[in-house]
């Protein structure tokens, strides 16, 4: 915690003697606040949902913890094989986007990113580049990962990807062996390098290689792209030419330190960390899940009130919009719709438990009274309050 907090104060003691009126980030104390638990309910921030029942058939089978984006006309769903379109107003299925394999317009795996501005969905491809298709499932070309090294000596290999507008791409890199020295490259679709920033965290000695996943995340707000990393407190806004800290999660003593990404799992678990969240924001709200050892909870920050609040998350927040399954969301799109998913299998089990009060609910509801544990899930819409 001291390094972040040794990066934010060199940031607002350089404000104090710039030109440029600065005001000092904003700093939400998730380490107090999930000391202090409160109730929070869905209509606390928002406004309507919408569920949308994914159709099942043969072609279109989805496995387990997919991928969800949502467009205006389309739902996309990623898993470890497939890319599917199904219509947003029905959940029929339209197309299958692309293809693994080793042929023309191919890919190796669907990890990625998608731009739902285009949209485009961008694939791995096998040779250190990314093979695009818009969702018309036209195969629009290829882009080559400038300076990729797939190597255990000094590997430089992008782990995660986003954008910031139609053709700049934004990627992070593996920290494999503590030395890397970048951590964040934008480069165009065709594969001119426009910025390199540099990795502050490097240690003096190699370490044994560890690949570990979901150490750093993006995320958009008004057009604007923001990143943090796993072992750093600090929120950040990149833009084309720079980078500067947006805002400040303070996880105080459950804030990893870079050398534990090199410790143990077990003795990770033991240190009792906060995970890296997933944001979603807005105008008026900043919230996000995020675990604290094997407890997930779910946070929610009111900019205007600049209250931060947390709840357990087990099970989905309580909700008291129509009544129906408590619900949990992963992703915020373009449109600022807040998006998330119900498994067939625990929609099954809440009708069960729950036939009396089911009956009395809307009758839009009604249209999952058949559905069956084998289906494909259920995709929620919901509008995020003003």
């Amino acid at each position: 915690m001291k390094k972040q907090f040794i990066y934010v104060s060199l940031f607002v003691i350089a404000c104090q003697f710039s030109s440029v009126f600065c005001q000092q980030i904003p700093v939400l104390d998730l380490s107090s606040a999930i000391e202090h638990p409160e109730n929070i309910s869905l209509s606390d921030f928002v406004e309507s949902i919408t569920y949308i029942p994914l159709a099942t058939t043969y072609d279109c089978l989805i496995d387990k913890f997919p991928r969800v984006y949502v467009t205006k006309e389309f739902i996309v769903t990623i898993t470890t094989y497939k890319c599917l379109v199904f219509n947003r107003k029905n959940g029929e299925l339209v197309r299958e986007i692309g293809r693994s394999g080793r042929g023309p317009g191919e890919y190796q795996s669907t990890i990625g990113f998608f731009n739902d501005i285009l949209p485009a969905y961008y694939f791995s491809g096998w040779n250190g580049n990314l093979v695009k298709y818009t969702m018309d499932g036209v195969y629009r070309g290829e882009v080559k990962i400038p300076g990729f090294e797939d190597n255990f000596v000094s590997p430089s290999v992008p782990m995660n990807y986003s954008f910031i507008n139609d053709s700049l791409i934004v990627c992070d890199f593996l920290i494999a062996l503590g030395t890397e020295p970048k951590s964040l490259m934008i480069f165009n679709e065709n594969g001119k390098v426009l910025k390199i920033f540099p990795n502050k965290d490097i240690l003096k000695t190699k370490q044994h290689y560890v690949i570990t996943t979901g150490e750093s995340s993006f995320y958009r707000f008004n057009n604007n792209l923001f990143f943090q990393n796993m072992y750093n407190d600090t929120v950040f806004q990149i833009t084309v030419d720079k980078i500067f800290p947006y805002f400040l999660l303070n996880r105080g003593k459950h804030s990893p330190p870079f050398e534990s990404k090199w410790w143990s799992y077990g003795k990770q678990l033991q240190a009792n960390f906060i995970s890296l969240p997933q944001y979603c924001e807005n105008k008026r709200f900043i919230s996000f899940n995020f675990y604290l050892g094997r407890d997930k909870y779910f946070a929610l920050y009111d900019k205007s009130l600049k209250i931060l609040k947390v709840v357990d998350n087990k099970s989905g927040i309580n909700n008291d919009i129509d009544g129906f399954i408590d619900l949990s969301f992963d992703y915020l799109n373009s449109r600022g719709e807040l998006i998330g998913l119900i498994q067939a299998n625990d929609l099954v089990s809440w009708l069960e438990k729950n036939p009396e009060k089911f009956k009395i609910m809307s009758p839009v509801l009604h249209k999952f009274q058949n559905i069956k544990m084998t289906d494909n899930p259920v995709v929620v819409i919901a509008k995020f309050k003003k």
